[in-house]
């Protein structure tokens, strides 16, 4: 399956995150040179924020949900294909993730990786590496 984190760190990989929020200008629906940046954030705010929450994702090439517990465990379900769990830290203002194997999709699982975190313009979303996060209802 093409499903990795540096595909769309889906939690990211699964987690793995998705409303890209491309402000458009009045004018032909053009990117606005006026939206902020994402706004980078330290470890541990990155932590007090996805710690004990699930959160939605949408990445390039998955979408699903992905619960973050305060011990650094995960719980990833990739919409469509299925659970794993994983673990997760941060670092220098980056959320890194690993992901266990899953037999019918990912069979060799995603070794730790570490993407820059970031809190998006659009209210409580954030981006990590190409996925896109927001609290799961």
């Amino acid at each position: 399956m093409g499903f990795s984190l540096k595909d769309g760190r889906a939690l990211a990989a699964v987690a793995l995150l998705a409303f890209a929020a491309a402000g458009c200008s009045s004018m032909g629906g053009k990117s606005s040179s006026m939206e902020p940046a994402p706004q980078g954030m330290s470890a541990a705010e990155i932590r007090t924020t996805l710690a004990g929450k699930s959160w939605r994702f949408k990445g390039p090439n998955n979408t699903g949900t992905t619960l973050y517990a305060e011990d650094g465990t995960s719980l990833v379900e990739v919409d469509g294909k299925g659970k794993t769990k994983g673990k997760w830290m941060t670092k220098d203002g980056q959320l890194c993730e690993s992901f266990d194997p899953a037999p019918s999709w990912l069979p060799g699982g995603v070794p730790m990786s570490c993407y820059p975190f970031s809190r998006n313009p659009t209210p409580n979303t954030y981006q990590a590496g190409k996925a896109v996060f927001s609290l799961a209802s």
